[in-house]
């Protein structure tokens, strides 16, 4: 078997999956200009355009568009042979990238269940906001809160997430929540600054025109930066806070927390959590049980959180 043009068609890879010469410049580590050289070589061999190129960058072409998918999962796969035979990992590896609110206040409380079953197992997490690139990057799983991954992953759904305000017992009873007025004047308010990109994610303006409450009364308070889900500003006592139930729901159960207006004050989200894996990569058994056990934690999650919502 000869194939000619690999570095072309790396770039071209990249180039798709990433949006821009420039994006696959920085992953492949070389110059902007390199990958358009590249590109441009590979379109000469093949006899066809691959990208149009405009003042604002670059589009793929029918003939790119069509081929994307089947280039990446074929990348992927010299990805996979190159690690078999560069070294072998130990059995007992798992690696697992995940956001780091999601991390610390949902996924930490419940590992202890996992390594009941599994005492033995070397975890790795990375519990960050970066996009891990499964393809390239040495991790068996991901879990994303996002829109639907492409057709080169596997996903299993695990729960949706709502919006609702939480605070301290203390806090509520100092500022005499709930009230029966629809204004939350004079109550400290965190307010979390591009908290997500989930078009459905609500701030103190929606959640306040969902529930009636003064729009004038919902501006003033603490502002946080993006990625903060503002839990432990509200458990330190310092105001109310929007924040979802994935990330809540420890504090709220074990008393330190309290949704004052109650739970089903609460506005639904439209983005997923989901357990992402790469589509035919074969799972190991330490990769198919943490999978059940993601499966089976997920569903218990649910009937708790539905239990919660019925009970108000």
């Amino acid at each position: 078997m000869r194939v000619t043009h690999l570095n072309g068609l790396k770039a071209l890879e990249a180039t798709l999956r990433t949006g821009s010469f420039r994006a696959a410049a920085d992953e492949l580590g070389v110059t902007t200009a390199a990958v358009g050289q590249q590109i441009r070589t590979l379109e000469n061999f093949l006899g066809v355009k691959l990208f149009l190129r405009t003042s604002s960058g670059v589009q793929p072409t029918d003939h790119a568009c069509r081929i994307e998918r089947k280039l990446t999962a074929s990348f992927s796969s010299i990805e996979d042979v190159i690690n078999q035979l560069r070294y072998h990992q130990p059995k007992n590896r798992l690696a697992i990238t995940l956001p780091s609110s999601f991390a610390e206040n949902w996924f930490a409380g419940r590992l202890p269940d996992f390594y009941r079953l599994n005492s033995e197992i070397d975890l790795r997490l990375d519990a960050s906001n970066r996009m891990v690139d499964l393809l390239t990057e040495d991790f068996d799983f991901a879990i994303r809160y996002g829109q639907p991954s492409p057709e080169i992953y596997d996903e299993v759904h695990l729960f949706g997430d709502f919006v609702l305000p939480v605070c301290t017992p203390e806090f509520a009873k100092q500022y005499r929540l709930p009230g029966k007025q629809r204004s939350l004047e004079g109550v400290p308010l965190i307010h979390l600054v591009e908290r997500t990109p989930d078009p459905q994610w609500v701030d103190w303006t929606g959640w306040g025109k969902a529930f009636n409450f003064r729009q004038d009364s919902l501006q003033p308070g603490i502002r946080l930066t993006e990625f903060n889900s503002g839990i432990q500003t509200a458990i330190r006592g310092q105001g109310l806070v929007l924040c979802g139930i994935i990330e809540a729901y420890g504090a709220i159960r074990e008393g330190i927390l309290v949704t004052p207006f109650g739970p089903r004050q609460n506005c639904p989200t439209s983005y997923q959590y989901r357990l992402v894996s790469v589509h035919g990569r074969e799972l190991s058994k330490l990769q198919q049980q943490f999978q059940s056990w993601m499966i089976t934690t997920a569903k218990k999650f649910r009937s708790e959180v539905s239990e919660l919502v019925s009970k108000i």
